[in-house]
Parts: structure tokens; sequence; C-alpha cells
């Protein structure tokens, strides 16, 4: 009942943080001040907004280990050499690690994070993954822990560089099977697969009580974040562009593998996704449906896209011959604002679930031509787009 309550209390605490922000979104709106970002308006490959203030943030303390201590003699600050080793054995050893200001060089075997750990990387810190042919790594992983807190992590994968041909999953963080994990202003770039991965591993447990705030995400290989069972998770201010070269090419998407996955508790605040290769945010939740029934909730909040080549919003739930399973639960997106979707089709929705309801709030769409439709305009061609499933649109 403590876990829960917790759970409940973060989720809740996020809901208001995005009340804030669909408020001031609404501001924008009205000033018509939204325009996509191009690649020369960002700074060092950020866009302006998403220049993190977090960075500040810090789980330093007087006793923290500073990784840099545990580096052979000589040891190079410009990346170029694989320390592994080195850095796996300080992550091992102490509870709190600080990660020096200079990039470090890992291999594909990745850095394993154990439960109760909090690490700071310094301003200046990357950890860059040294070229592989392998199709599957994890960079950061965390599989099976408990209370982790990461501040300000920078990782950057192989996708230039890589050396073989197959595969699409080389992941930058993976969160597998853990509970109780915040991470603050994570900066994720360049993998073969996925920027981060959140989901099951070796019979553990879902993953519950997932906290992700201020990510960028961007130019990873298949999605930005994929989210493949979760019963609570929060993603406040996150960022996730650019993602392309194999599907599905979304910025956030929603994948369950199979019967045991969930997709609960799921607040999403203030996402901005940009021209990824696909869509923007994906949902797909058939694979969850067996012989036991299942309920989903995902909520998301003043959500801009901009330039997805297919659907800004894709929500999927076709139960396939044989399944008895039944799919509840409510997809609530609330002052969403969809900007020249390729397709100039926003919305995408199919489902054989009458009781998976969703709704879509006061959303704005402009077209491919920069003309922001009417509010008439805008539920004729929502609701159009509906092409099963259970839809309510409300200005």
């Amino acid at each position: 009942m403590k876990k829960r309550s917790v759970l409940k209390t973060r989720i809740f605490t996020s809901i208001l943080l995005g009340c804030s922000v669909l408020l001031l979104t609404q501001c924008k709106k009205d000033n018509n001040e939204i325009a996509p970002q191009s690649e020369s308006s960002q700074l060092g490959g950020v866009p302006k907004e998403f220049k993190l203030e977090a960075l500040a943030a810090t789980g330093a303390i007087s006793t923290s280990y500073y990784l840099e201590k545990s580096l052979p003699a000589g040891y190079v600050k410009d990346g170029s050499r694989d320390y592994t080793s080195y850095i796996q054995a300080a992550v091992t050893k102490n509870a709190n690690i600080v990660f020096p200001g200079f990039p470090i060089m890992v291999s594909d075997a990745g850095i394993i994070v154990g439960s109760n750990k909090t690490i700071t990387f310094l301003p200046g810190s990357e950890i860059r993954l040294k070229p592989t042919s392998k199709g599957t790594y994890t960079i950061l992983n965390l599989s099976g822990v408990s209370n982790v807190t990461l501040y300000n992590p920078v990782v950057i994968g192989d996708r230039d560089k890589h050396s073989g041909t197959s595969g699409e999953y080389g992941v930058g963080l993976g969160i597998r099977g853990s509970s109780n994990v915040t991470v603050y202003s994570p900066k994720i770039s360049n993998c073969w697969g996925d920027g981060i991965y959140i989901g099951k591993s070796n019979g553990r447990p879902v993953c519950n009580n997932i906290v992700i705030k201020d990510a960028y995400l961007r130019k990873n290989r298949r999605d930005g974040i994929s989210i493949i069972s979760v019963d609570g998770l929060v993603l406040d201010n996150l960022y996730a562009g650019y993602s392309d070269g194999t599907t599905p090419m979304s910025g956030i998407n929603f994948e369950p593998n199979g019967t045991s996955d969930e997709i609960k508790n799921v607040v999403i605040n203030n996402p901005r996704t940009e021209k990824n290769g696909s869509n923007g945010i994906q949902i797909g939740l058939r694979n969850m449906l067996g012989t036991v029934n299942k309920s989903s909730d995902i909520t998301v909040v003043s959500h801009v896209d901009i330039g997805s080549p297919r659907f800004a919003f894709k929500l999927m739930c076709n139960s396939v011959s044989g399944t008895s399973a039944k799919m509840t639960g409510l997809v609530k997106v609330v002052n969403p604002t969809w900007h020249k979707t390729g397709t100039n089709q926003p919305l995408y929705l199919s489902t054989n679930q009458p009781l998976l309801k969703t709704t879509v709030s006061s959303a704005e769409v402009m077209n491919t031509s920069g003309s922001i439709l009417s509010t008439s305009a805008t539920y004729t061609l929502l609701m159009k787009q509906a092409r099963s499933g259970s839809l309510a649109i409300t200005n």
C-alpha cells in the first residue's frame, strides 16, 4: 500500500505540473508563437527551449566517489580509449558516484548499474560507445534494480560508426524489471536502436515507479523511447526527434511484447516530437491481449509534434482471431499541438475494443501549407481519422 500511495502522489504531482504546462502552452497558441524548430535554430544539437536548466541538478554529496580516481595512470580525456572495466568496478563498489567532466569510451558490454545507486554526470561528461558490429547492446543497463537516480547522463551510441548491418536493439539507457528509478536530464543520441528502453527481462516483474524528466533523445535509429511494460511512468518535458533508420521510427512508442506486459498509470507531460521517421507518439496494445482481460491508461498533456511524415499520434488495439480477452481503459490527449503532419492526417485510431476509450481535447492542427484549422475543421478531420474505436473530441 505504501508503494501504491507514493506512486499515486508522484503521478498526481506530475498531472499538476502538466496542467501548468497546458496553460502556458495555450498562451502560446493564442499568440501563434509555436513554430517548427529547424536544424539551424538548434544550439549544440539541442533546440533552444531544451537547453535544460535541470543540468544544475546533482546527486553529489560529501562522500561521493569521483570515478576519475579509478581511471588508469595517464588516462585520456577525449573519449578515445575503452575504460569499461575501470568504470564498472567503481560503479559496482560505490553507492554514490560522480562521472568526470570529459568523454569516456565504453565497450558494447555497457555499464551495469545496481540497486541503491546515485550517479551524477558533471558538465562535459559523456559515455561514448566504442563502435561495434553487435545488433544488440545496452550502454547504461538497469536490470532488476530499485532505488536508482541518475543526474544528467549523456550517452552517445555508435550509429554513425557501427560496423555491422543487422539488428536494431542497441539501446542507450535500458530499464528492465526495475522500480523506483528517476532519471534527470538524460541526453541520448545516435544509438543503433532505441534511445531509452523500458520493459521486462529474464522473468523479472513489470517496471514500476519510473520517472524521466527533461530528456533529450535525438537521431536514434529505431525509437526515441520504447515502452514495453510499465505500471507507473512519468515522462516530463521529453524531446524525441529525428528517430529514423529502422521501423517503428517513432519519438515515443508503446509496444508491449506479450500478454504478461502492462501499460498502466502513464502520464506524459509536455512531450515534443519532431520529424521522426514515422510517427510522433505511437501506441500499439494488441500484444497484451490473450485470455485475460487487460486495462491500460495513458494521459498525454500538451504534446507538440512537428512534421511527422505519417501521424502525430497513432493508437492501435485490434485483437486477432482466437483472442478472448478484452481491453478496457482510457487514452487521454489534452491540448495537443500537431503541426505539418506529412499526410495532413495527424491522428490515427484503429481499435476493435469498445471499452478502450480515447479522448482528445483542445487540439490545434496546422496543415502542411501552414494554415491552422478552425475548431470545426479540426473536429471533422480528427473524427474522420478514427477509422474504428471510441473517440470523443472536445474544445
